[in-house]
């Protein structure tokens, strides 16, 4: 089952089943289950969305520890984030049948290995990119200062 741990150390299980779509659609407007008319992904990018759908998922949870939805959302950010985000796309994979699951599984594992890669390449080329992006900006600005118009 998927789950992440918050920044206070927490473990947060998700579980997504039609009970909790239900939840979700009747509370915050968003349906789990419309992976193409809703643009569901584009939605759950938003960290805030993100986190409104988790504390509706894991609602049981948090009311059997007493965390209040601000709580909860106070104790999400960076990697903690990333790995809610992480646990909440695995469930909806396993909320599929398949073949949807099965396309899923592999657009989350190609999205997993594109963040890997791109990770890699600023640990290996992010002072040179940086570099580059910065002498680019100092000399888009000396040829604006320079300019007869100053344009």
């Amino acid at each position: 089952m998927p789950s992440f741990k918050d920044t206070n150390g927490r473990e947060w299980l998700v579980t997504l089943n039609v009970a909790q779509v239900k939840r979700v659609r009747e509370r915050l407007g968003i349906n789990l289950a419309d992976l193409q008319e809703g643009n569901l992904l584009a939605r759950l990018a938003d960290p805030v969305t993100l986190v409104d759908v988790l504390f509706v998922l894991v609602l049981p949870q948090a009311d059997e520890t007493n965390i209040s939805d601000e709580q909860f959302a106070s104790a999400l950010g960076g990697d903690t984030l990333t790995e809610a985000s992480t646990a909440l796309l695995e469930a909806l994979c396993d909320f599929f049948h398949e073949p949807q699951r099965t396309l899923l599984r592999k657009v989350l594992a190609a999205t997993t290995a594109k963040r890997h890669e791109a990770m890699a390449l600023l640990e290996t080329e992010g002072d040179n990119l940086i570099r580059t992006a910065l002498d680019r900006a100092m000399n888009i600005k000396t040829i604006q200062a320079g300019s007869p118009t100053g344009d």
